[in-house]
Parts: structure tokens; sequence; C-alpha cells
């Protein structure tokens, strides 16, 4: 049997945008198995590691070369193949030669077809060492991002410059360059903790623990929870609780090498501002989490995680309060600005913002969502028709305001909060409030008929306007994001139990 070896390649770059990561990982791992496949190399399976600087590949227990492989080709039919004399015809040599075989190496086989001239021969398998040079590049080259860059004047586009390679095969060096770097066994620490190169091995456990030593975590799941059990002690010390949000503990643990958490606090005052803005102002730009009671109130504090462990922890604290101090002094311009005049005051404005140039403006969209709005309270909910108008007339105007300007995922939330200080009913407010849901695959539905009837019409409306234009989807292409869109429908019908013709409303 032969033998097997790890293979580790590590692409290191400079930082990677978070939300590439995870995806990244994602298809490195499918590549890899698609070309090893392919190139017959046998593996027990596929391993991913990956941190802003890093993406890692581990193939375990891979052959040290390819299987030997019988191979059978058919060539012309025997009875053109030799003559009469039973010498071979220029069609048997020419099949000989093409395929580096004398004549007497020739056989005839017998197919469905009839006889033919064929070759049957053992092909040695490679070397995977000889192999590899060529199909890790291949490998890297491939990997689809979002958005991709140049850098100097190298012929490959990435998500961020590489800096360095490894690739090892068992202790040897897998020999290959790319993008002007050589493939070594160094990797590097924490760009400021241990900046310095870092000698790897391709066992596992090997690599994580000789870049843990270098300040560095390379399992996601490991460096989630650290970040976790650091992130909850920060809040204990306030007297709190982490505000639960998976998606911001994946964020954090894709910014971070190494994380740490500190616990800071900012004026109570600002606890006047609505929830959503105060967690949103914590979490769009800063990535802090936000620190609830026992009762789920916000307290007047956050956690923050760094990427590196600071000697003067006092020091990195006043440094994100000073700035989320700006943030939530900006937050409170923007809401007494907003509240100043009822949310109907900014519907009228909605003429001067365009929807799009061959459709209209947001105000010739808002008549389109009423009118489907009442049409669909009439079919599903007539007890629910002054409400479902009311609140489609004033579903878009919150987009005129500081508050979504400043914070565009607060659009409807504000609405909603807006609503409500401007004296509307609770019904209304909450159809404001929940008519984007869900907003992405999986998400939140709405909660009230009322919500979902004014979802339907927003999406339907915007789906048969694009349509009508020529902008549908391609194989490739949904800016519009109307799948999304038309799933959300679906998914909104299904949830609340809806009975609504299709073919009707699109008409």
């Amino acid at each position: 049997m032969d033998r097997v070896h790890n293979l580790l390649l590590e692409i290191g770059t400079e930082e990677i945008p978070a939300g590439f990561i995870a995806r990244a990982l994602e298809d490195l791992a499918r590549l890899a198995g698609e070309r090893l496949v392919d190139s017959r190399l046998s593996f027990r399976d596929i391993i991913t590691l990956g941190t802003p600087r890093r993406l890692t590949l581990v193939v375990r227990d891979m052959a040290s070369r390819q299987p030997d492989q019988e191979e059978k080709l058919l060539g012309p039919p025997a009875r053109i193949a030799f003559d009469e004399d039973g010498k071979p015809t220029k069609a048997a040599l020419g099949f000989a030669r093409t395929n580096g075989v004398s004549v007497e190496e020739l056989v005839v086989r017998e197919t469905e077809k009839g006889d033919y001239l064929a070759i049957e021969r053992i092909v040695e398998g490679k070397d995977t060492l000889d192999i590899l040079p060529d199909l890790l590049p291949g490998i890297i080259r491939s990997i689809p991002f979002a958005k991709a860059m140049r850098w100097d004047d190298k012929d490959i586009r990435f998500a961020r410059p590489i800096r360095w390679l490894v690739a090892l095969y068992g202790e040897k060096v897998v020999g290959f360059s790319l993008a002007g770097v050589s493939a070594g066994r160094h990797s590097r620490g924490h760009r400021f903790m241990s900046p310095g190169p870092v000698e790897v091995t391709s066992s596992l456990e090997g690599y994580r623990g000789a870049l843990r030593d270098a300040h560095v975590i390379v399992d996601a799941d490991a460096r989630r929870a650290r970040l976790l059990e650091q992130a909850v002690a920060a809040a204990q010390e306030a007297g709190g609780s982490l505000l639960d949000d998976e998606e911001l503990v994946e964020i954090n643990a894709n910014l971070t090498e190494f994380p740490s958490a500190v616990c800071g606090s900012f004026d109570t005052g600002f606890l006047r501002l609505p929830k959503d803005v105060l967690v949103t102002c914590m979490r769009e730009h800063q990535k802090y989490f936000a620190v609830v009671d026992k009762e789920g109130r916000l307290k007047a504090n956050f956690v923050a995680i760094n990427n590196t462990l600071s000697p003067k922890p006092e020091l990195v604290r006043t440094g994100h309060e000073r700035v989320l101090r700006a943030r939530l002094s900006d937050a409170a311009f923007f809401f007494e600005e907003d509240t100043r005049r009822p949310l109907e005051a900014f519907v009228p404005e909605l003429a001067g913002m365009v929807f799009h140039d061959r459709l209209g403006t947001l105000l010739d969209k808002t008549m389109r969502i009423r009118a489907l709005a009442t049409y669909l309270a009439a079919q599903v909910a007539p007890d629910l028709s002054e409400v479902l108008e009311r609140a489609a007339w004033l579903c878009k105007a919150d987009l005129l305001t500081e508050m979504v300007g400043e914070f565009p995922t607060l659009q409807g939330i504000m609405g909603r909060e807006y609503a409500v200080l401007s004296g509307e009913t609770n019904a209304v407010a909450i159809a404001i409030g929940e008519h984007y849901m869900p907003v992405r695959s999986g998400g939140e539905l709405p909660t009230t008929l009322q919500g979902a009837l004014l979802g339907i019409a927003d999406k339907i409306d915007t789906i048969c306007s694009m349509f009508a234009i020529g902008l549908r989807p391609s194989g490739t292409q949904d800016p519009f994001g109307l799948r999304r869109m038309a799933l959300g429908i679906f998914h909104v019908m299904l949830e609340k139990g809806l009975s609504i013709s299709m073919k009707s409303l699109i008409q």
C-alpha cells in the first residue's frame, strides 16, 4: 500500500473582508476535492481553516502517488488495419505511431461493431509531488470572490494581495510560485504580537499549535469560542449579558486572529433613543455588542472586540467610548431633527426621490403599493382595509429621514418608531415596520397579517415593475433581488396560510 501524508496549503494575504472568508473556505475545499479526484489522488478528508490574513487547506492522508491505471485504446477496424497478406496498413501503423507503441503490441478485440485494433497497457501513476506544483496554483486562482483585485503588475486576481504561501506534502515543500511569491514552510504570526515567520508542519495539530504560539487562532470555531468567552465575561463585569447576535459573533471572529474583549459604557441619556437605533449605532460601524439587563432592556454599556491583548486596557476602553459617543451624538441629532414633524410630512417629498428612471419616483411607487394593498385587503381581510391603506401611504416615508439616510438598515424600523411618535395606531406602525420582512433568505417573517399583506404589495410591485421594463434576472444577475422577493412572498403566504391568486395579483 502506498504511503500517505498530509497536504498543507496556506495562502497568506493582506486582511480579507470578513464577509468573504467563510465562502472562500467552502470554495477552497470544494475546488481541492474536485481537482484531487480528477487527478486520481486519494485522501481521507479535507479541512479548511482561516483568519483575515490566511486561507488554509489541509488534506489528510493523501496518497503519495496515483494508482497505476489500465488503459484501453480502440483503433481502426481490423478489416482495414491489415492487407490481404496480413501486413499492417497505414491505418495500423499510424495508430501505433500516434500512441507510442510498436505494431507488434497491437491486439485485435471483438466489440459490438466488429473486430477492432486496440492497445492495452498499464500506465504508471505519477508521484503526488510531481502533480501538486501544477495543481495547487490552479486551485488558488479558481477561488471566486464577490470582488477581487489586482496588485502591482501581477496577472492574478484575488480578494487581497498574496504575501506568502506555505505548501507542504508531508515534510517536503511543494515547489511552485504564484503572484511573485514562492511557496515555503514558513507562515506568519500575528501582525502585531508575533509578526515574524513561523515554521509549520503539515500535521493539523502541529500547524494549529505553532500558530497558536504566535498568537493566531487559525480554527474559526476555536476563535469564536474564545471570542464569546471573553465577551460574556466582559458583559458580566457590567452586571449584564450580551444581546444575542450570532451574525455579529461571526463577523468579529472573521475580523480577528486573537480576539480579546473590553466592556465600555456611554451616557445613560442616550437610552432615550429607540433600542434599534442604539444597537445599530454599536453594531453597524463599530461591530460592538449591546449589553442588556435581566429583563432584556439595554444597559448603557457595550462590548468591543479587539485583535490584540493591550497592556493598557483602560486606554483601549476609553478610545472605544470616545468613538461610540460621537456615533450616538449623531444619532441623537438625527432623531431630534426627524421628530420635529410627523411622519406623513415626509411623504410628498418622495416625489423628489427616483425609484427607477423608467418607473417614476418613490411617491409613484407608494401610490402603486397603496392600490395593491387595498386590493389584497379586499381579497383577504376587508376589516384591515383602512389600516393597510394608511400604512401603505406612510411605508416609504422614513427613507427621507436623517436616521435612515445614515443607517439604511433601519428602513421600516424607523418608520414604525416615527409612526408611533406621530400618533398613528399600533396596527399601522407595526405594518410599516414589518413590510420589508424577510430581508434575507431564512430571515424573520412578519408577525401580523397587515405587515404580511403590505410586504406582499411592496414586493410584487417591484417584481412586476422590473419585468415590465425588461429587467428580468438571469442565471448570474439579479441586481434588484427579485428572486429573494418572490421567495419572500411565498414564505409569507405559507406562514400566514394565505390563499391569493398570484395570476390575478400580477395582472
